[in-house]
């Protein structure tokens, strides 16, 4: 067996294709994907790769003659299974081991799984990983589950990034994955006042699973007014998860003084905000980009002790062949919180059953 099935992004659209299984250099190891999650910056890059390609090329990432010239193999949230080792290199895990890590290569310099064009994704049969960074899987952690480390350990990040304490009030502004990983962060840390805020009453009721202790639809009462009156003083802490970089300037404009605003979504257009507001305020405004290898091991951990009901945030699986429609699906309007693709078996998206 040479070759594997995969999928790949190519002028905006998802792809099934075939394509040569890596080989895993010094230091690497090949694993098989076993649950990989359909991430927003998937999204975002299936639908804004022109935008995402002037940032990376601004940035001297890669240029954009390169990002256009490779494929685009998505896929970082993930749990696989060990198959083989690059020469020269420990094996600290036996082969068919479970398991999952920061989706970077550190022996590429640094390059992220699954969102570097021409490196492997666990959209992919099987992908490259560095031997270093693995972390075994508990055996109690469905597949499905451990792949739920990554959006959890970006909202744990988000969390550490805000400074935030005990006696502030919290307002978790989305209730996607990882608005949601972001309240079980917050439960976690010790927060007991966490409002979640969400036009879809089904995700409003799970962010009171995970730990919110208020939940408001936006649509009808302002929710920064609400934490502001819940703080009564104290600071309060706005974590914007929804991904729309038009609602920024409106919570700069309503945050109560001395509050802190931490953006976790991804935003690559030009956006207009008031910064005046913010400076009369002495407001902090933050922005959260991935996690530490520290934090994402903590998720792991999180995630196997049981106190995270992770269940609730998955809401369908796919196979190879229904990854499109996944995507067309996701790019509108939908209910879903996380998809799973199982690179391992063909089949339509169909809802999540923990068995």
């Amino acid at each position: 067996m040479s070759q594997m099935a995969a999928v790949v992004v190519k002028d905006g659209h998802i792809e099934n294709v075939h394509i040569d299984i890596p080989t895993p250099a010094p230091g690497q190891v090949l694993v098989k994907s076993l649950a990989c999650g359909i991430c927003g910056s998937d999204l975002h890059i299936a639908r804004h790769a022109d935008e995402v390609a002037d940032i990376y090329d601004k940035l001297g990432v890669m240029s954009k003659e390169a990002m256009a010239s490779a494929p685009m193999m998505l896929g970082h949230e993930f749990c696989a299974e060990v198959v083989s080792y690059g020469d020269n290199t420990p094996q600290r895990f036996a082969p068919g081991t479970r398991v999952t890590c920061v989706p970077m290569l550190m022996s590429m310099g640094g390059a992220g799984v699954g969102v570097t064009p021409g490196i492997h994704g666990a959209y992919s049969e099987y992908f490259i990983v560095d031997e270093q960074l693995l972390l075994a899987v508990p055996d109690n952690l469905p597949s499905v589950g451990a792949a739920i480390t990554e959006p959890m350990a970006v909202g744990m990040h988000a969390v550490n990034r805000a400074g935030i304490d005990k006696d502030c009030v919290a307002l978790v502004a989305g209730c996607g994955a990882i608005g949601l990983a972001t309240i079980a962060a917050l439960k976690h840390m010790g927060v007991t006042e966490i409002v979640a805020s969400d036009l879809q009453a089904k995700n409003r009721d799970i962010a009171l699973q995970f730990g919110a202790s208020h939940s408001v639809d936006a649509a009808i009462e302002d929710e920064v007014a609400l934490a502001a009156k819940i703080a009564d003083g104290r600071r309060v802490v706005i974590f914007e998860c929804i991904g729309v970089h038009q609602l920024i300037n409106g919570f700069i404009e309503r945050a109560p003084a001395h509050s802190t605003l931490v953006i976790t979504g991804i935003h690559t257009a030009m956006t207009q905000v008031n910064f005046g507001f913010a400076t009369v305020k002495e407001m902090d405004i933050k922005f959260s980009y991935y996690y530490t290898p520290e934090e994402f091991a903590q998720s792991l951990e999180l995630l196997a002790g049981g106190d995270v009901p992770w269940e609730k945030m998955c809401t369908a699986t796919v196979g190879m062949d229904g990854v499109s429609h996944a995507f067309d699906t996701l790019l509108g309007k939908h209910d879903h919180i996380k998809v799973v693709i199982e690179p391992w078996r063909p089949g339509a998206m169909a809802p999540f059953e923990n068995n």
